[in-house]
């Protein structure tokens, strides 16, 4: 919010949407920022679910883009005109994606742009952890961009629909750029644009109200599988999914082995417990499961069952 003022784009029309957050920040927001309007969810709709709230609230404004920005960033002056250049050179542009800088150490990448795979977890961030340079400040078409700092325009949210909220978190982007691309739309990657976004520490299983990341890649990597994938690109996650999944539990079971007291022990740990997670997440997607907000800690959230014929 406090970075807000440096865009050098001024045509800008804010929105916070609080996704049914219980610890008084709606009311901190609204003293400290009373110009910008706040919309209360009465409970976490996840990525998805909270995003579509503020989008259908701009589309009804009649704005012609729509920018996302986490709550864990900060913008850079450029954002948002470099975004806007972008998508007003060619009408077939349904999003453009920014390069994203950790915020920790702007001279390394939190990631530029996203690669479909369906190997392991599906995706790949290029860039990810890479040093800053100029390579990233190419603009260039991709696979997905990152949904944070991504302007999508309205042409593109009225054709193609909003995110699919059965997702919650993760993969929403990459399956709405997808549905994107096969309507006609181009995705496009700008890396003039640049936005500061924090490591993943909202993720951090030692935390103890961290996000269950690992739990909701597992499920999600399936339902996106089952909704686009081809009979070859199945297979090919399966096999590749599979056997990475093997690795990383020897991994961890060797490194849960070593003397007590020792830094790998515990990092052993830490990767049996992710593991766990993200086991969990593939098999309730395989079986049809509802996601278990209670036990991941998430008691007030909710999300749409998967519709697997919608892709």
């Amino acid at each position: 919010m406090a970075s807000l003022p440096r865009l050098h784009y001024r045509n800008v029309l804010p929105v916070v949407v609080d996704n049914g957050s219980e610890d008084g920040t709606v009311e901190e927001l609204r003293a400290r920022h009373r110009e910008i309007p706040v919309i209360e969810n009465q409970v976490n709709l996840g990525y998805a679910g909270g995003n579509n709230v503020g989008i259908r609230w701009a589309l009804a404004r009649g704005v012609e883009y729509v920018c996302l920005v986490n709550n864990d960033t900060e913008v850079t002056a450029e954002l948002v005109s470099a975004l806007v250049h972008v998508a007003r050179s060619d009408a077939r542009i349904g999003a453009v994606g920014a390069r994203n800088l950790l915020m920790e150490d702007p001279s390394r990448l939190w990631g530029a742009y996203g690669v479909l795979t369906y190997g392991p977890f599906v995706v790949r961030t290029a860039g990810q952890g890479a040093r800053d340079g100029a390579r990233w400040l190419e603009q260039r078409e991709v696979d997905w961009v990152i949904g944070n700092g991504c302007l999508w325009s309205r042409r593109a949210l009225n054709d193609v629909g909003l995110l699919d909220e059965s997702f919650f978190a993760y993969h929403d982007d990459v399956d709405w750029c997808l549905r994107a691309r096969r309507r006609g739309f181009r995705i496009v990657y700008a890396g003039a644009a640049a936005i500061l976004h924090r490591g993943g520490a909202s993720s951090d299983l030692t935390q103890r109200h961290s996000f269950p990341q690992p739990y909701f890649l597992g499920r999600n990597g399936v339902i996106f599988v089952r909704k686009h994938a081809r009979a070859q690109e199945c297979l090919r996650f399966a096999v590749l999914c599979g056997a990475a999944m093997a690795a990383r539990w020897m991994r961890a079971l060797l490194l849960r082995c070593w003397p007590a007291g020792r830094g790998p022990r515990a990092r052993g740990r830490y990767l049996w417990a992710w593991e766990a997670a993200f086991g969990r997440g593939l098999l309730d997607a395989l079986r049809g499961r509802p996601v278990p907000f209670g036990r991941l800690g998430l008691p007030n959230s909710s999300c749409s069952a998967p519709d697997i014929g919608r892709g």
